[in-house]
């Protein structure tokens, strides 16, 4: 695996972290702090632009095709048999939102978005292994 995909994978990992270190008892109490909202939604963006740019990488460098849309680079790396289709699936989605994010902010649901958050945040992790996993394997 490349320099620039553990440092990319290192740098997930923590972002993961702050994030679930900054939610809230209650996906509710989100509504009580706009900061923590915006923090949330911001590394959120972040971690997603993340995986979706280290997958993009991937993709290039072994020559898989071209993606036409952030959703398809992960079912890319599915076919290739780098992810499994269970986790093509959760990081699509995860696309889905780091758009609803980045061009319909007013209509995030910001209780639904913390709601979520937890089971996003093991969809990134398990994709993020299963990375390391299959990069690492002798070809």
């Amino acid at each position: 695996m490349g320099e620039l995909l553990i440092r990319k994978l290192s740098l997930c990992r923590d972002r993961i972290q702050k994030i679930r270190g900054s939610l809230p008892a209650a996906p509710e109490d989100v509504l009580k702090d706009e900061r923590t909202e915006a923090f949330i939604a911001f590394n959120l963006f972040l971690l997603i632009q993340d995986a979706i740019d280290l997958a993009a990488h991937l993709i290039a460098e072994r020559g898989l095709g071209v993606p036409a849309s952030h959703r398809e680079v992960f079912e890319i790396l599915s076919r290739a048999n780098l992810i499994t289709p269970d986790s093509a699936q959760a990081m699509s989605l995860m696309a889905s939102l780091r758009n609803r994010i980045a061009h319909s902010y007013g209509d995030l649901d910001p209780v639904r978005m913390v709601r979520e958050t937890p089971g996003g945040l093991d969809a990134a992790t398990r994709f993020f292994d299963e990375i390391v996993r299959s990069t690492s394997a002798p070809a």
